[in-house]
């Protein structure tokens, strides 16, 4: 094996080397002699073929598998030789070979670069410290009850206002032809819930029972229905019914009946989920705090194959979001979102570059009731598929690192803070939810978008399920 050096500019490394063609054909007699022992030439015994024969038969079936091997293991036994540390797998280019002579090929790749020792001991974060008072589950108990209202017919004469539930039929049409979805009877709208689109429900504000409407709204440029996308439509409505919403009485028998023995008790339950959420919104403050240290203080040459992959990562899904109406892409142009989202990658690779070497060096592992734990939350969220969501990782074991990449970056995220220095910020429950700190520290890249901002404000029971009609979701489907 003959090495010769290209280049050599930073983590860049492009090499040509020479195999000579004594390797290749002793590794073409061993692939010859397996096959050998398999095939079937009359007048041989199986295993007694005369290798001359084995070549002018199969010596250009196997002869790729042979060079595929040969490339492999000279390129393996190069690097671990100069002890390179490739940061993706390597370029390979043939650039000369003829049966029976030399093979010349290049190699070309990016290493790892040197991770900086980083004394997390110098480092100071600023930790929030927040109380929940009384009146902080008094205000989360207004919108449970709120959350869990029971319809109480209006009066007779009442006019619909914002808040009340109507219930209507509809039958929308474009110059006067009826589209599909845009029907329905008996259907059950909440007034300013924002569940139609712009200009639907305000319509219907100071209507009485009995009363037939026409409401004329016009559809969203961006709207899913291509069909429909920009166009004026106007749809005859007839309120059946007005109905207010009455919050539920919060008391012993309400707590009863969401599994608790008393008031007392799911307040004191209420209390320790608001904590917990809470504790998590303090920890991603420290996290964004954390990562925008070291990202300034912690300097490195990236692998630009690693940057460019990220990047373009994100760049497809940033187009996606722009098809579906992502308003807050709309307004920037593409040499902006280029500009903004090759730093967001810059930070993602070295942040990920840092905490991988962090959690090599501290030998961070990961339990297999973490990776369990990891898989149920993956099903969590595909409801009705959870099975298959299961199956799929017990059938498709190399996927687990999908999972085992957050775990150890998280581990490796409690490490630092059990090292740096912390200084306590008193701050209100208010200021602390002004910004949830929530962030994706640049390491994340499965997916572009946050999670819903998650408050004590909200009840998980004030999740409304869309009608086809309007803005619609489509259903996770669990992976295959």
């Amino acid at each position: 094996m003959q090495v010769t050096e290209l280049s050599s500019k930073g983590l860049k490394k492009n090499y040509k080397i020479v195999v000579e063609k004594a390797r290749i054909a002793s590794q073409m007699e061993v692939e010859l002699k397996a096959a050998g022992e398999q095939v079937k030439i009359p007048g041989f015994r199986p295993g007694y073929i005369p290798m001359k024969i084995l070549k002018q038969r199969y010596g250009q079936a196997v002869q790729g598998d042979v060079l595929k091997q040969v490339i492999n293991q000279v390129t393996n036994e190069f690097i671990n030789e100069k002890k390179y540390r490739p940061a993706l797998t390597p370029q390979i280019n043939i650039e000369a070979y003829k049966d029976g002579e030399d093979l010349a090929f290049t190699i070309a790749f990016e290493e790892f670069p040197q991770m900086p020792e980083v004394d997390f001991a110098k480092i100071t974060l600023n930790r929030k410290v927040y109380e929940i008072a009384d009146k902080d589950i008094d205000a989360m108990f207004e919108n449970i009850a709120k959350g869990n209202h029971k319809k109480v017919r209006a009066e007779k004469g009442a006019k619909a206002a914002l808040g009340n539930i109507v219930i209507i039929d509809f039958k929308g049409s474009v110059g006067g032809v009826p589209f599909a979805g845009g029907t329905a009877d008996n259907f059950e709208l909440e007034l300013g819930s924002k569940q139609f689109i712009d200009g639907f429900e305000a319509q219907l504000v100071g209507a009485k029972e009995g009363d037939e409407r026409t409401v004329t709204v016009t559809f969203p440029k961006t709207y899913h229905a291509k069909e429909l996308a920009g166009k004026e439509a106007d749809f005859a409505v007839t309120v059946h019914e007005i109905h207010d919403k009455e919050p539920a009485e919060i008391d012993d028998a309400f707590a009863k009946s969401k599994g608790f023995t008393d008031l007392e008790t799911f307040r004191k339950s209420i209390r320790g989920q608001m904590a917990k959420e809470y504790d998590g919104v303090v920890r991603n403050h420290l996290k964004k705090e954390l990562f925008d240290i070291l990202e300034e203080e912690c300097n490195m040459e990236l692998p630009q194959g690693m940057v460019d992959i990220e990047f373009n990562s994100i760049w497809e899904r940033l187009q996606e979001a722009k098809k579906q109406g992502d308003e807050s892409l709309a307004s920037k142009t593409d040499d902006e979102l280029t500009v903004e989202y090759k730093s967001v990658a810059n930070r993602r690779v070295k942040l990920g570059l840092l905490l991988a070497d962090i959690g090599s060096k501290h030998k961070l592992e990961i339990t297999r009731e973490e990776l369990t734990r990891a898989i149920m939350q993956q099903a969590s969220m595909f409801p009705g598929e959870e099975n298959k969501v299961v199956e799929f990782y017990r059938k498709n074991p190399e996927r687990m690192k999908d999972l085992q990449g957050p775990i150890l970056e998280e581990k490796a995220v409690d490490y630092i803070l059990s090292k740096v220095k912390m200084v306590d910020e008193p701050i209100s429950l208010e200021e602390l939810l002004e910004d949830d700190g929530e962030d994706d520290g640049g390491i994340k890249s499965k997916s572009e978008s946050k999670p819903a901002k998650k408050t004590a404000k909200k009840s998980d029971e004030d999740a409304k399920t869309e009608d086809s009609s309007k803005k619609t979701m489509g259903k996770k489907k669990a992976p295959k």
